[in-house]
């Protein structure tokens, strides 16, 4: 199905319904005032661009496929994954949806192409850390970070109460905040998906009584695995044809998967190829702290994993003794590295190297 984006103008932000004229003047006064703040002027910026007669808007890659470039988006296409989230949560008109991500990136623009097409009541917040600090009332339907959420679940003050459904991506759900979620009243999914796909093809559920350690893809998705064990998918109305990821997948029978990593990140360590992530998820409630695997150069071994971390502990030989005790011989940290800060890409995920 093909849909026309000029039928979908009209948008509700903390209850106020704007038409098309009324939301094209408060567009260009947000954009011409000097004290809009940046997540606010990158909110209207994308808003101008969809109530513009061009199909396609410009989008920023983040690199789950290849090297980070700009491409572009039918907007068709936007507002077909836009009815694929609505209908799968069952989204009804004038239910609120928390923005808390920046609209410059492709999660914070589908947040605003389903309001538009759901025609939701869209709740605007600054882009941060604990974005719920801003919120006073009830939202049916919020995506944030597994950061963002993590920061959240540590405050005793937050508002997660006020949460209904929420979807969680940018990066991994941890076993420890997936632990953490359990207790929660309000129900949470891990999405699967890329700037590419234009946000999340495939669901997880972290809580209630579907919980699951796979991802079941949306409807008029399909995936497959390339030879090298990388997930291929083709979502119908979204892409035109097979997306091919560095993403290591294991897929079942009835089409659910789960991710092992990434091909790119593989280390080979004497011949052993081994995924740093998979690693990670083994270690994360042992080490204190924000870490990551790597690798360094080895006279042997070609690659040897080292742990790093952003302020080295005083007992390193404990820590590589506890390590060893837990994970293979091939898998185990051979030394403890500090690096701070974390190398960063631009939308937040650790450069490995």
């Amino acid at each position: 199905m093909q849909y026309n984006f000029k039928a979908y103008r009209q948008l509700t932000i903390y209850g106020e319904t704007y038409h098309f004229e009324d939301l094209m003047t408060l567009c260009h006064q947000k954009l011409a005032d000097a004290q809009t703040s940046e997540w606010e002027r990158a909110l209207y910026a994308f808003i101008a661009e969809w109530l513009s007669d061009d199909e396609y808007v410009e989008i920023q890659t983040s690199g789950s496929t290849g090297k980070p470039k700009k491409m572009k988006a039918a907007k068709s296409a936007m507002l077909h994954s836009a009815f694929n989230t609505i209908e799968f949560f069952r989204l009804k008109p004038g239910m609120k949806a928390l923005l808390c991500l920046p609209a410059g990136y492709i999660a914070g623009k589908m947040m605003v192409v389903r309001a538009f097409a759901g025609e939701l009541n869209l709740l605007p917040v600054p882009v941060c850390g604990r974005p719920l600090q801003y919120l006073s009332e009830s939202v049916d339907f919020a995506a944030l970070t597994p950061m963002q959420m993590m920061n959240e679940l540590t405050d005793g003050k937050s508002a997660l109460h006020l949460l209904k459904r929420v979807i969680l991506g940018g990066s991994a759900v941890t076993a420890l905040l997936e632990n953490k979620l359990k207790s929660q009243p309000f129900r949470a999914w891990e999405t699967y998906g890329m700037t590419e796909t234009l946000s999340h093809i495939a669901l997880r559920p972290l809580n209630g009584p579907k919980e699951v350690a796979f991802f079941t893809p949306l409807n008029n998705v399909k995936v497959t695995t390339d030879s090298r064990g990388c997930l291929m998918l083709k979502a119908g109305g979204i892409t035109n044809d097979w997306i091919v990821t560095n993403d290591l997948a294991e897929i079942n029978e009835d089409g659910t998967f789960r991710i092992n990593g990434r091909f790119d990140n593989i280390i080979n360590t004497g011949g052993i190829k081994v995924s740093p992530e998979v690693i990670e998820k083994k270690i994360e409630g042992i080490i204190p702290g924000p870490f990551y695997i790597s690798s360094r150069p080895h006279a042997s071994l070609g690659q040897e994993i080292v742990l790093v971390v952003e302020k080295k502990p005083k007992d390193v030989h404990t820590i590589l003794k506890q390590l060893k005790n837990i994970l293979p011989p091939y898998q185990a940290p051979r030394d403890i590295v500090e690096k701070r800060p974390f190398p960063m890409t631009a939308n937040g995920k650790i450069k490995r190297v």
